[in-house]
């Protein structure tokens, strides 16, 4: 079977679920209405749609046309209905899929018109949802039932509109007649968890959230939040599905279980390939934190505390009652003690430990082991991923390598001069770690990584491959953190130039200090300011940093406003001229500096230490700078 039939097929599978709607007749009581009397019946538009795909698995796109072309006009008198049959809309989704196909195979299609469905009316007869002044019989929707919902159902009917329904606020749920309020046994909601219908795609409701829900709609299925219309994820006070703003790292106390160190690796190893970014099975991506917490289609993976009931733990024991496979798929099972381990993370609160919720979890690895191996078995992790980066980015350039204490530096020169080149780095770093760290210790914990370039565009190859970024004219150099590796990345100057040495140890020395302070959490404009304040001071009759001097005033005549600058939309080759021209000014002597590795080594956010170490936020010394630099004499 070909990919193109394996599609269709998976579409014509979907198709078919059964949707979560009030139970109703396909036309309302009484009989087909007279207004419908020319609109065909669902079911006749379905035959017409699945005639239509079979035509086209044979090779018929012609015939297949038609039948699209005819059914796409009934699903438009049936979209003209003031009430619009239960079934329509995957009906609708599933013509424009075959539309989309039919141009794929060269049918002229322009003459297929899809329709839209009209919005619902408000209800006339159910009054508006009141908030209540206290939750009901002692039972709170914003931090009972919302979480319950949210968990079971999120993916699909929350942050979703599977079938044509969702529950995204208290106020959306309740004007969508699935909670009868005081009969919580008749209510359509009740029903389909009842029947194990919901929710889909693996595990069941336990028994205790469901007779708290049931209790809750027994007893009026009352507000207590301070507004009905806000996100169910925020009312529920975020039990595992939160949005990612709401997702702070907390300090973990000793013998806690770390997502970053403990978890994230166990989620790369397993279930990478599957849950990605593109097309994650079951719309459920672990590509970050917060959308590993926000969960799919099955709703929520966990919920905070409660990790033997949470549909992650549930599907990696592979748990009776729960739809689908064990997890993962096509693999072992989880060893026992790793399971314990999720579990225990869940019961202790489910928490982000470092980094932030959109940062990606090969990211949060990295970072947890940073902080829990020692340098020396991190500088061998971070030495050894070096070199497969090198390999990602320019796999047909075999690279030489040299090591320099903490510092590895990989590139595509011929081994000897390569060696040559270490030794003017070398020089460089001891500058560096001077500027820095008062000349003792690693500049970072576990190894920096100095690449150097022979050739501009396997500069510019190494940068888009691994920023995923274009290398804009001038840039010689970068500093970033990819993984486990921190690193600076140079153009080498060419050999013939007049003082080449000095340029070299300049720009290493930029990269470098760059790095430093980027593998501690620092923007990127601090890093890239700070690289060049220190190379200043390591070479400073490089014609590189003369160059830099001018470079600085030209761009801050440039910047358009503060916030382009901070934003990054100034590009990285102005950014790094007005950062270095900016921090140097700050920081014109290696003791403040010196004091932010201090504070940062020390655990405190950027944010915190800047304000301590230059008494005061950036935003306003910054335009106090830009203000002194407009009245400065041009530099020649």
């Amino acid at each position: 079977m070909t990919l193109r039939s394996t599609l269709r097929v998976a579409l014509r599978a979907v198709a078919l679920i059964s949707l979560l709607v009030p139970a109703s007749a396909p036309w309302p009581a009484g009989g087909r209405p007279a207004a419908a009397a020319e609109a065909a019946a669902p079911a006749d538009v379905r035959r017409k749609l699945d005639q239509a795909r079979d035509l086209l698995d044979e090779g018929k796109p012609g015939k297949a046309g038609s039948l699209v072309a005819a059914a796409a006009t009934d699903l438009a008198a049936l979209a003209e209905l003031d009430r619009v049959p239960s079934g329509v809309r995957p009906l609708l989704d599933l013509c424009a899929q075959l539309k989309d196909d039919l141009d794929l195979e060269g049918v002229d299609v322009s003459a297929i018109a899809i329709p839209q469905l009209k919005a619902r009316p408000a209800s006339r007869t159910a009054s508006p949802p009141q908030p209540a002044a206290a939750p009901a019989a002692g039972i709170s929707f914003t931090r009972q039932v919302g979480p319950l919902l949210v968990t079971h159902c999120g993916g699909c009917h929350v942050t979703g509109r599977r079938g044509d329904f969702q529950m995204a606020s208290y106020d959306a749920l309740m004007r969508a007649g699935v909670v009868q309020r005081g009969a919580g046994a008749a209510s359509r909601i009740v029903e389909v968890i009842e029947t194990g219908d919901m929710p889909r795609g693996g595990g069941r409701v336990p028994p205790q959230d469901l007779a708290l829900l049931v209790a809750w709609i027994n007893a009026g299925a009352a507000f207590d939040g301070p507004d009905p219309i806000a996100p169910l994820g925020a009312a529920a006070g975020a039990s595992g599905a939160a949005a990612g703003e709401a997702i702070k790292p907390v300090r973990l106390a000793p013998g806690e279980v770390s997502f970053a160190f403990d978890i994230a690796p166990v989620l790369l190893k397993n279930c990478s390939g599957c849950h990605d970014a593109d097309q994650p099975e079951a719309r459920f991506s672990m590509t970050t934190f917060a959308r590993f917490a926000r969960g799919g289609m099955s709703g929520a993976p966990f919920t905070a505390g409660r990790g033997a009931d949470s549909l992650l733990v549930r599907k990696i024991k592979g748990a009776s009652g729960i739809e689908g496979q064990r997890m993962p798929i096509g693999k072992p099972p989880l060893a026992p003690e790793v399971i314990a381990l999720v579990e225990k993370w869940i019961d202790q609160g489910a928490r982000l430990d470092l980094l932030g919720p959109n940062a990606g979890l090969a990211d949060l690895a990295a970072a947890g082991r940073a902080r829990s191996l020692s340098h020396e078995d991190l500088r061998t992790a971070r030495f050894a991923a070096a070199r497969q980066l090198w390999k990602r980015a320019i796999p047909d350039e075999e690279a030489a390598a040299a090591t320099l204490d903490d510092v590895i530096v990989i590139g595509n020169l011929p081994q000897s001069r390569l060696d040559e080149t270490a030794g003017t780095i070398e020089k460089a770093v001891a500058g560096v770690r001077k500027q820095l760290l008062g000349g003792d210790g690693p500049l970072v914990k576990g190894g920096v990584a100095c690449y150097l370039f022979v050739k501009a565009y396997d500069y510019s190859n190494f940068r888009q491959a691994v920023t995923g970024e274009e290398r804009p004219k001038g840039l010689a150099g970068h500093a970033g953190v990819a993984g486990d590796v921190a690193y600076g990345a140079v153009l080498v100057p060419a050999a013939t130039a007049e003082d080449a040495d000095d340029d070299l140890a300049a720009l290493a020395a930029e990269q470098i200090a760059s790095a430093a302070f980027g593998a501690r959490g620092a923007p990127a404009w601090f890093a890239a300011g700070a690289g060049r304040a220190v190379a200043a001071r390591v070479a400073p009759k490089a014609p590189a940093v003369k160059a830099w001097r001018q470079e600085s005033a030209a761009a801050v005549a440039r910047l358009a406003t503060p916030e382009d600058f901070f934003g990054g939309q100034a590009g990285p080759v102005a950014q790094a001229a007005i950062a270095g021209g900016f921090v140097s000014g700050l920081a014109p002597a290696p003791a403040k500096l010196q004091a932010m590795i201090e504070r940062l080594d020390g655990g405190a956010s950027f944010d915190a230490a800047f304000a301590d170490v230059f008494k005061g936020p950036s935003a306003p010394l910054f335009a106090t700078w830009c203000a002194k630099e407009s009245r400065r004499p041009a530099r020649r």
